[in-house]
């Protein structure tokens, strides 16, 4: 990759890693329900203009109930999880678990995508090490009781749906515009959540702080992104640009340390580190035989 690839790939990586403290701040003042609606539907309103320009939504929608069970799995139902999960769980600690998300891909391959599934001994060994760092987290930094459980149960239920998503995108829409299914998850998920946002609206004004963070997450976080993230799968190939999963956590981490002040333990950064190794050999796949 040249230098300008390589920028925007760091910049996508620490993008994905503001979204945790962000979604942390906007929490402060609003429900769940909220958080996400007003993520979506600013990013909606970002794609969507770009989506009808370059005629990516017509074939996609000619099967809508594949492309809305794929979106529910992929954007919707993670969504919400993850942010009900950060109520109870330190956003660094949330960016690392969701940094799991090549681990279960790896799993359900083995199943449902033959051609993405895990290496001999080492892809096995990959995931092993993976879920070896996902306990360390669970044992040692979730440990405030059954609430912390109950929040990592959630974002890695998130994580899970990331996963299986990916694969129904991979299986389902392979030759579809990766913009309309992006700019299908934004609507979709924006029309789920309209009435139960509605039911839960704050009885005031929320402070400027979680206005500006749920205009970032929604604007730049999640609309911007998946622009650059699907810009660079075209320059550089999915396999590379996909380096911006196992870069995001880290920057969760520091994000978390520095602008949320929170603390940050040796169990976290060694679990961390498992589950990005974990992931990295997980994903490993065989060279093709010359003929």
């Amino acid at each position: 990759m040249n230098r300008r690839a390589w920028v925007e790939l760091v910049a996508l990586a620490a993008l994905w890693g503001a979204v945790y403290p962000l979604i942390e701040v906007a929490l402060r003042d609003l429900s769940p329900t909220v958080v996400v609606l007003g993520r979506v539907l600013l990013a909606c309103l970002l794609l969507m203009p770009l989506a009808i320009r370059y005629n990516a939504l017509p074939d996609l929608w000619r099967q809508p109930r594949a492309i809305i069970e794929t979106v529910l799995v992929q954007s919707t139902i993670p969504l919400l999880l993850l942010t009900y999960g950060q109520q109870y769980v330190p956003a660094g600690i949330a960016g690392i678990l969701v940094g799991a998300q090549p681990l279960f891909v790896a799993i359900l391959a083995y199943r449902y995508a033959p051609d993405e599934r895990p290496q001999g001994l080492k892809g096995a060994a990959g995931i092993a090490i993976g879920f070896v760092g996902l306990i360390l987290l669970f044992g040692v930094d979730l440990r405030g009781g059954r609430l912390a459980l109950l929040g990592g149960a959630l974002v890695l239920a998130a994580a899970l749906c990331y996963a299986a998503g990916t694969i129904m995108i991979h299986r389902r829409h392979a030759a579809a515009p990766p913009l309309g299914v992006a700019t299908s998850a934004m609507l979709v998920t924006s029309t789920v959540m309209i009435t139960p946002a509605t039911l839960t609206l704050p009885g005031h004004l929320p402070n400027a702080g979680v206005l500006a963070a749920i205009a970032f997450l929604g604007i730049v976080c999640t609309g911007m992104t998946l622009v650059l993230f699907y810009t660079l799968i075209a320059r550089t190939g999915p396999a590379r640009a996909a380096l911006a999963f196992y870069l995001s956590p880290a920057f969760a981490v520091a994000f978390s340390t520095v602008f949320v002040r929170e603390r940050i333990t040796v169990s976290a950064v060694i679990g961390l580190g498992a589950i990005v190794a974990g992931c990295l050999l997980a994903a490993q796949r065989a060279e093709p035989t010359p003929a």
